[in-house]
């Protein structure tokens, strides 16, 4: 099954040997896809222009989830359905991961994370999510 990796999943999986040789299985297999928000953050560690050229061209080799303007107006939906929560539950999430829950909602497929975000944004979607190791426990 494909899921849409979140940029916390990615690093999460580097904190364990056991979680990084089944994440990179998954990766190779094509079972991970990703968005062009995660790419995003995933480059930024890039040291220089060749390390993030040679990274986004494998990236790009992944299954893609579009951000476009149905994910935009649908992360925009889910933030005024936290903000309606009362006090300032719209701001307990980053508004990456609102688009990042976005495209992998439009897309179909399940969200791996470590990032409480997806849940409190998954309370609202009813999306499924996968925590990509027990939260608190890396």
């Amino acid at each position: 099954m494909t899921e849409l990796a979140d940029t916390s999943a990615w690093f999460a999986s580097r904190l364990a040997s056991e979680l990084r040789s089944q994440f990179d299985k998954h990766v190779e297999s094509g079972a991970i896809a990703t968005c062009d928000a995660v790419k995003l953050e995933l480059l930024f560690t890039a040291r220089n222009a060749g390390e993030l050229t040679a990274r986004r061209a494998e990236l790009d080799l992944l299954p893609q989830c579009p951000i476009g303007p149905a994910e935009f107006r649908r992360a925009l939906d889910v933030y005024e359905e936290l903000a309606k929560q009362g006090g300032l539950h719209h701001r307990r999430v980053k508004h990456p991961d609102l688009l990042i829950a976005a495209a992998a909602e439009s897309a179909g497929l399940p969200l791996v994370h470590y990032d409480r975000d997806f849940e409190a944004i998954a309370a609202i979607t009813g999306q499924p999510t996968r925590w990509i190791a027990p939260p608190g426990s890396l």
